[in-house]
């Protein structure tokens, strides 16, 4: 199912698709000459002259590779390669001016165009990232064979462009694992920890502990609420993400108390807890809090009058003391 915008065909999920793009930051790419090789392999299989290898932007199609021609994008709504991306299917046009998606398209008439063969790059969803196309000057006919092989060679861009993403998140993610001053480990789905970084280690207290990790996530975080629990329990069975802070001892006068952000990764086979040890933030406030129980008793015990004000000089309280003499004075005054 596709939807007809204004100026071009865009399939029924464009704006998860457009999501998708961004998550694994394939916009606004420049070309990669590592997919030249695809593009070449592309018209041998075709015996086309042209071949490129493209990302379809919400506007623009972004052109990663291409032989034969020279281009660097293409407006979506100028594009043969929209059908396949809206449809995610093959599309194959044996004569582009005998068809009503390209008879009356621009760039086909301008550039002589009469052959085109388009391959959906499809992910592991199903949402088409681009296409692998072929183009020729005169009318042909691809063979089954043939387009089958276009299709394995778009699946094997697709991974290569997925993978190379995907490291390029691995290694900023590890990156920031490593030096962050947070808590931060990867659980798997029954939330045992398959890795942790050094600040979950200091937090916890595992520096020395040769076998931190296969440990239960919630058993090293201690006793918690039945709240939590049940969260936790929530989260596990059909959540992607959740927020919760837990307090752990650690003996008998220290605790650590830790705001956690859980969320699933993209496979749902491993959990993220990026966490913030807020235990310092909290002992400081409850020290303020002491400190400010220990000032009003003072105040408001104290043998002789006391009192405050604000920067104008109004007295906002007096204590006991205070109370006590203006009630006398007040008493003498009606006198």
């Amino acid at each position: 199912m596709v939807n007809n915008m204004s100026d071009y065909m865009v399939p029924y999920n464009e704006k998860e698709r457009m999501k998708k793009l961004e998550l694994f930051d394939l916009l606004n790419l420049s070309k990669d000459s590592q997919l030249d090789v695809f593009t070449e392999t592309a018209c041998l299989i075709s015996g086309c002259q042209n071949a490129l290898i493209a990302i379809m932007e919400s506007e623009t199609q972004m052109i990663q590779s291409c032989i034969g021609i020279s281009l660097d994008k293409v407006d979506r709504k100028n594009t043969v390669c929209q059908y396949s991306v809206a449809t995610g299917h093959t599309i194959v046009i044996n004569d582009t001016l005998s068809d009503e998606r390209s008879s009356g398209n621009p760039l086909i008439i301008e550039a002589g165009i009469r052959f085109y063969a388009g391959v959906p790059l499809l992910d592991d969803e199903g949402f088409a990232l681009g296409t692998l196309c072929v183009f020729d000057y005169e009318p042909k006919s691809l063979s089954k064979e043939q387009i089958s092989t276009l299709k394995k060679l778009g699946e094997a861009v697709t991974r290569l462009l997925m993978a190379k993403r995907k490291n390029v998140h691995a290694e900023y993610f590890q990156q920031i694992f490593t030096v962050s001053n947070n808590p931060i480990c990867v659980l798997d789905d029954n939330l045992i920890i398959k890795d942790i970084n050094p600040a979950f280690e200091k937090a916890f207290h595992l520096e020395n502990n040769s076998r931190p990790y296969h440990l239960d996530f919630l058993k090293l975080l201690g006793d918690q609420s039945e709240d939590i629990k049940l969260k936790v329990k929530n989260f596990l069975q059909n959540g992607e993400e959740l927020m919760l802070t837990t307090s752990t001892k650690m003996d008998e006068s220290q605790q650590v108390i830790i705001e956690w952000y859980m969320k699933r990764n993209h496979s749902h086979s491993e959990i993220f807890c990026f966490g913030t040890n807020i235990t310092q933030h909290i002992e400081e406030k409850l020290q303020l809090e002491r400190s400010e129980r220990r000032f009003k008793s003072f105040f408001e015990n104290a043998i002789g009058l006391m009192s405050m004000h604000d920067m104008e000089g109004n007295i906002l309280e007096v204590n006991r003391k205070g109370r006590e003499i203006f009630i006398i004075l007040k008493m003498k005054s009606r006198d």
